[in-house]
């Protein structure tokens, strides 16, 4: 009878210690950036490192990070303590793609 109960205690414990929340990136701080002006090191300064880098073959550099824009929020049936979120299910993905010498070339916020 205890071995159960030990069992589903020992599971919520280990299931309320994961972090597993996302920093979603805001509309205005994605709009602080312009291709032509800003560059790789302004971005990663003031966002920190990306979810992603993508380095092409031509030289391209793409960073991207989670975006507030179209993220679906969390069931909310389980408080973060015991295993649950309130954070994101899903989100959009923002790209800033810089050119060879790191200048921004674009911002693409998509699925």
């Amino acid at each position: 009878m205890l071995r159960p109960a030990f069992a589903l205690s020992a599971l919520l414990l280990l299931a309320g210690c994961s972090d597993a929340s996302v920093n979603l990136i805001s509309a205005d701080k994605i709009a602080m950036f312009k291709p032509g002006a800003s560059t790789q090191a302004e971005v990663n300064a003031n966002l920190g490192k990306p979810l992603h880098s993508i380095q092409k073959a031509d030289g391209t550099k793409i960073d991207q990070y989670p975006a507030e824009a179209g993220a679906a929020g969390g069931s909310g049936l389980f408080p973060s303590w015991m295993g649950g979120s309130d954070t994101p299910e899903s989100y959009t993905m923002v790209s800033f793609i810089y050119s060879p010498g790191g200048n921004l070339k674009d911002v693409q916020v998509g699925k």
